[in-house]
């Protein structure tokens, strides 16, 4: 389904005004279980898409009662350069944006019940996930994330694509103000950008997978995310997987993660 952007007056260019791209995946063909519970799906990158093919962990989703809603928002790959190059310097405001955006659309057709919505994603996915929960607090009544990143001020210093964090944090000039020693200023725009900076409004229970030998997000990232969020008393649970790194796509870490998902939605969304 194609999404209308809100509040376009910005200076954006014509390619990124236009609508950007959700798939809806009904888990029942009958129309009467169409208000099924949600699953907001949000792929990493963000340059990446998701595309309408088949995916056994989504498909497992499927198969236990959820519907899908997956997003790719603007900066997706596959709509022109434009669209792409919008999302650089405002990560963290426009690609959630797009995704409450997204989810307004499917509650406003009849497709989704607001009191039955949950949001998984992992690597900027995760990033996100976190930021939909402390930006939107009442949004979602339970939240799944796979190495996230949490933090851009901690992760510019651990993670193996530093640049990375200037370019999506400060656009595509960022990479001109690249150094292993940021200032300041440059941290405490880090730190704006990060899910970490809404921590105090999170009250969605969520769920953590992390692969300890991640280089791209480093489990450092989540864990700090993970540990305020229980010293504040929000409800959180976190499996490490030893042997993982990024993907988390060893067959049994891949099966046990699903697992938990499915568990975890199941419990909290009655």
């Amino acid at each position: 389904m194609k999404i209308p952007v809100k509040d376009v007056s910005d200076g954006l260019t014509k390619s990124s005004s236009k609508p950007f791209e959700a798939i809806f995946v009904s888990s029942n063909s009958k129309e009467s279980d169409a208000c099924n519970p949600l699953i907001v799906f949000l792929h990493g990158g963000p340059h990446a898409v998701s595309i309408s093919s088949f995916s056994k962990d989504l498909a497992f989703l499927s198969s236990i009662g959820y519907n899908l809603l997956i997003v790719n928002y603007r900066g997706s790959l596959g709509f022109g350069e434009e669209a792409l190059q919008s999302l650089p310097g405002k990560v963290g405001s426009q690609d959630v944006n797009d995704v409450l955006t997204a989810i307004d659309h499917v509650i406003d057709k009849g497709l989704a019940s607001p009191s039955k919505i949950t949001v998984l994603g992992g690597s900027h996915g995760g990033f996100l996930t976190t930021h939909l929960i402390g930006q939107a607090p009442d949004k979602f009544v339970a939240a799944a994330v796979w190495n996230p990143v949490c933090n851009l001020a901690l992760m510019v210093g651990t993670t193996d694509i530093s640049g990375w964090c200037y370019v999506e944090a400060c656009g595509s000039k960022g990479k001109d103000s690249f150094t292993e020693a940021p200032p300041a200023e440059q941290l405490t725009l880090f730190h704006s950008k990060s899910p970490i900076s809404h921590l105090s409004k999170v009250k969605t229970p969520i769920l953590f997978l992390l692969g300890a030998q991640d280089l791209r997000v480093p489990v450092s990232n989540a864990l700090q995310y993970a540990r305020a969020l229980k010293e504040k008393g929000a409800v959180v649970k976190v499996i490490v997987f030893p042997n993982d790194t990024h993907a988390i796509d060893r067959p049994q870490s891949d099966f046990e993660s699903s697992l938990n998902i499915g568990v975890w939605f199941k419990k909290y969304c009655k």
